[in-house]
């Protein structure tokens, strides 16, 4: 009898190419990926992939199992989705301006497992929402806030500046150089004003507004970024570099609700635990990476 979320794993490791990254998509430590590929190797009585410091490398058997295994996913989800009824009610879920989609994942999944039936609607900024995922200086004064993580800014450097080969990023190391600007982050707006107040200048490139093309940029050369560590995860050509500064340039990410929607604050506080646990876990897993 195969175990499905040894399979699934399988196949995250395999896409992947690596462990660490593999558990970055499930959301979960590494030792559990790397557990539920053992046993299934000792199930099959093979080994499924050679490792290596680059990563993984499937093996011939790893090469076989693969199709069968998507396969074997796929009619599993099938048949569930067969048995589901058709959605009950509609979810609205904001996610602040500055929020990478993918962090939403633990999140996404909790709603499922816990409100069977439910469909999704991700909405935008002034738009109604039942839940927002968001840092703690986006939340209102009729709302109510589960603190989740806290995470630090970085400089996120392109592979091929000068300024990665520093241990440490200084904000006088800005001034002249290639820089990506985040209009939609409060703490950028603010760390660009402490740069004008010491009359450091960098060469801004580009202005963006959307989150998700901050790294993207970063690794195509563009310029240097200042952005949450979390938006760091899983990039190969830029490096991440701490960010020395005087304050307190940290963010607190939170999952707030109205505070008259009962059902919605029974819901987070029921979540709690689940919550806080999976994000913590997220937080180990990209410092073990």
């Amino acid at each position: 009898m195969f175990d499905l979320r040894a399979l699934k794993y399988f196949v995250a490791a395999y896409e992947e190419g690596s462990i660490s990254a593999a558990a970055r998509r499930c959301f979960i430590a590494q030792p559990s990926i790397s557990a539920a590929i053992q046993n299934l190797e000792t199930s099959l009585g093979t080994r499924l992939f050679e490792r290596a410091r680059q990563g993984l490398r499937p093996t011939a058997d790893g090469e076989k199992l693969y199709p069968r295994a998507k396969d074997l996913l796929a009619e599993s989800q099938a048949i569930m989705q067969s048995f589901s009824s058709p959605p009950q009610r509609e979810l609205r879920l904001l996610l602040a301006c500055d929020m990478l989609v993918r962090r939403a994942g633990p999140l996404i999944d909790l709603l499922y497992q816990r409100m069977p039936g439910v469909q999704l609607k991700l909405v935008q900024e002034g738009e109604a929402f039942d839940l927002k995922l968001a840092c703690e200086q986006f939340k209102s004064a009729d709302e109510w806030m589960l603190p989740l993580w806290e995470e630090d800014y970085v400089a996120l450097i392109p592979g091929n500046h000068p300024l990665r080969f520093k241990a440490q990023l200084e904000p006088a190391d800005l001034h002249g150089a290639p820089f990506i600007t985040r209009s939609a982050c409060p703490l950028s707006r603010l760390f660009a004003q402490a740069m004008a107040r010491a009359h450091i200048a960098p060469d801004v490139r580009a202005t963006v507004e959307r989150e998700e093309t901050v790294p993207a940029l970063v690794e195509m050369g563009v310029g240097i970024a200042i952005l949450p560590e979390s938006h760091c995860d899983g990039l190969t050509q830029a490096v991440v570099r701490p960010l020395k500064h005087d304050s307190d340039f940290r963010r607190k990410v939170g999952l707030a609700c109205r505070t008259e929607d009962m059902e919605m604050l029974r819901f987070v506080r029921q979540s709690r635990q689940a919550l806080q646990q999976a994000y913590a876990g997220q937080q180990r897993v990209r410092h073990a990476a």
